[in-house]
């Protein structure tokens, strides 16, 4: 036999043991693959009956979570929440911390609650590094800065722009959205009821107030971060949806800010759900879902709307508190509202919210307690 044959059935005997070798080798892989996607991994799915639940509440703390299970409403949104990049990761390359994101997850789900999150963009460590950061900046009056200089629960930094380092924002937020998706995968241990709603921020349109603003920029850089927060949310949990920062309320003067992001093609696909507000203003006779749903419909979007905060106590009483607020949510609600979030758990009138023009409320509630009220409008 010569040495060409030699060296040709050689060859021939190496290829055809690299290709067997290669086929074990990508068999026993994807069989891995196949067994860790088809382990014995805990889930855990959002319940059908808080999905078809249509109502919810602002919350800051435990007693107002007894308070929502017991008007059987399903769901709260934290305001401002834990679920605040500069709270979870307190500098550059630090690991997370989801000891107060776990608490609140917990608390929720011993009372069967879901959460709609807000993820905050904004961290201390981040913002110093944008040369315009004196833009970012809010007043020393605003109302969410921590209290004494201490960050506890429930503050916003005072530098209030969209991250400078983007990339690192977006794997905090994958990193967030992974560990409550309820898949079984980095998930928070003992998770039982997954987030499955996440709200990119709150009312950037919000501005001239010197004690509240939650955005220092425009609709151009918002559009932005409603981009990339959710690729970064869709990434983590294609099944998760996004909702779009709620707007402040009705009227042109906010609605202007939204009709600017909505110019951009890519935001309109970048949120699955529409969010506007009522804090007795505007519209509330319809929680100001009705301009809402019209601006969307001008534009040709066609989404669901939540309301996410809710109130419309311009009575002068509250009983007249309380059947307005019933009334709005029924006109809310045949407008094609989903979800309703209320923002007070009492109907006390206040002075400084009241209309200058004579609003005639004819109560059909009268002298029964906030929890009744709250129960008669969540079995609707």
């Amino acid at each position: 036999m010569s040495k060409i044959v030699k060296i040709v059935l050689i060859l021939g005997l190496v290829l055809l043991f690299l290709e067997i070798a290669g086929y074990f080798i990508a068999t026993n892989y994807f069989n891995k693959t196949k067994d860790t996607s088809n382990a014995n991994v805990k889930k855990a799915i959002l319940p059908q009956s808080l999905i078809n639940n249509k109502f919810g509440f602002l919350t800051g703390g435990n007693n107002d979570l007894k308070f929502v299970k017991n008007v059987k409403a399903g769901w709260i949104r934290p305001h401002p929440g834990p679920f605040l990049w500069d709270q979870i990761q307190k500098e550059k390359d630090a690991d997370s911390n989801f000891e107060r994101t776990d608490s609140l997850v917990r608390q929720a789900q011993e009372n069967n609650l879901a959460i709609l999150a807000i993820i905050w963009p904004f961290a201390d460590w981040d913002q110093k590094n944008n040369p315009n950061t004196k833009n970012c900046k809010v007043s020393d009056k605003d109302q969410f800065l921590p209290r004494l200089g201490i960050k506890t629960d429930n503050y916003l930094p005072q530098y209030r722009c969209n991250p400078y380092d983007f990339s690192q924002y977006q794997t905090f937020v994958q990193n967030l959205v992974e560990r409550y998706d309820g898949d079984g995968i980095a998930d928070m241990p003992g998770l039982t009821i997954p987030i499955k709603y996440w709200e990119v921020m709150n009312e950037p349109d919000l501005v001239g107030l010197d004690n509240l603003q939650f955005y220092k920029q425009t609709a151009k850089e918002y559009t932005t971060l409603l981009i990339k927060t959710n690729q970064a949310i869709k990434l983590a949990d294609p099944t998760a949806k996004t909702l779009i920062a709620g707007a402040a309320g009705g009227d042109e003067s906010f609605l202007k800010f939204y009709k600017a992001v909505f110019q951009n093609d890519s935001a309109q696909k970048a949120f699955d759900i529409g969010n506007v507000h009522c804090i007795s203003n505007d519209d509330f006779a319809t929680f100001n879902v009705a301009p809402y749903k019209q601006m969307l419909n001008d534009l040709n979007i066609k989404k669901p709307i939540w309301v996410t905060e809710a109130e419309s106590l311009v009575g002068k009483n509250v009983d007249e508190n309380a059947t307005q607020t019933l009334n709005s949510v029924k006109a809310a609600l045949k407008l094609g509202a989903e979800k309703i979030f209320f923002t007070q758990y009492n109907f006390n009138y206040d002075k400084s919210k009241e209309f200058t023009e004579d609003i005639i409320i004819e109560p059909t509630l009268s002298g029964i307690s906030p929890e009744i009220v709250y129960k008669k409008i969540t079995a609707i």
